[in-house]
């Protein structure tokens, strides 16, 4: 931890992040991590809506992983709802090692279902 690093804690929930394999099945689980809820706020959601391919549905903070890929799966383990990682955006002026996971909700297909 740096000297001037804020103490940051997570205490909205876990979300298991998985590899996107090819047929949008759902890969390897590759880790486990707390998470915060974000906002998406009204600029942002309005300029994601703007196109549709930009849609973000779900905003959420976690602390920093070299483990985490765009396009990787993130299933929100209270809920089974599951993401895709549309956009990882670090943020070092909160003074924390932390990343903003800019997410879209979709339907993955686990291993061995038609």
């Amino acid at each position: 931890m740096r000297p001037s690093q804020q103490v940051e804690t997570f205490p909205d929930g876990v979300v298991d992040v998985y590899t996107q394999e090819k047929n949008r099945k759902i890969g390897a689980k590759k880790a486990t991590l707390r998470f915060e809820e974000q906002s998406v706020g009204v600029r942002r959601f309005y300029e994601s809506g703007a196109l549709a391919s930009n849609r973000i549905d779900r905003l959420i903070k976690v602390p920093h992983t070299a483990l985490v890929d765009r396009l990787d799966i993130v299933v929100v383990r209270s809920e089974s709802r599951q993401y895709r990682i549309e956009r990882i955006q670090e943020k070092p002026e909160r003074g924390v090692d932390l990343w903003e996971l800019q997410s879209v909700q979709v339907t993955i297909i686990k291993e061995g279902s038609p």
